[in-house]
């Protein structure tokens, strides 16, 4: 019986690669966490159309960071909230060569940032992409402060 096994069906539909896009990866030079979140969110809406709800975005972000930092040490920082005007899950990618105070667990700075804006009403699949982001952090941290282009990193994407 051929065809495709229902997990590989679901990596296809919620890869890391179809959230993501070279233009929702940047560099961070921003001197603290709020101006970073709020570049990246700039960022996020204006590639997903939704220039006009970048202020609701941005209020969602920094009222879960006031909740508790989703900076969880290694440098790395899963901002992430859950919108109603947000209708398919949204990843974006920043960079931060020096690093940035974030409040972060084990109070180093962070040098990785990936936003994640979610529907409100998916759970499940928000815990999914959660997950797919964490392990491509895990599994890609070093090689990812090294590389130069947006392009090099979404390629890194690809199996995630």
């Amino acid at each position: 019986m051929g065809g495709t096994h229902p997990r590989n069906l679901a990596t296809l539909m919620k890869s890391l690669s179809r959230l993501l896009s070279p233009d929702r990866i940047i560099w961070l030079e921003e001197p603290t966490k709020e101006a970073c979140l709020a570049a990246l969110v700039s960022c996020l809406a204006r590639s997903a159309g939704l220039e006009r709800a970048e202020e609701e975005i941005y209020q969602a972000i920094a009222e879960r960071e006031k909740l508790l930092s989703t900076g969880f040490g290694l440098g790395l920082a899963i901002p992430h909230a859950k919108l109603q005007v947000v209708k398919d899950f949204i990843v974006g990618l920043g960079v931060h060569r020096r690093g940035v105070d974030f409040d972060s667990l084990d109070k180093e700075p962070v040098r990785i940032l990936v936003m994640i804006l979610g529907p409100e009403q998916q759970q499940d699949d928000y815990l999914k992409v959660l997950s797919r982001v964490t392990a491509f952090l895990r599994d890609n941290r070093e090689k990812l402060l090294s590389l130069k282009t947006a392009d090099a990193i979404y390629d890194l994407t690809l199996d995630y």
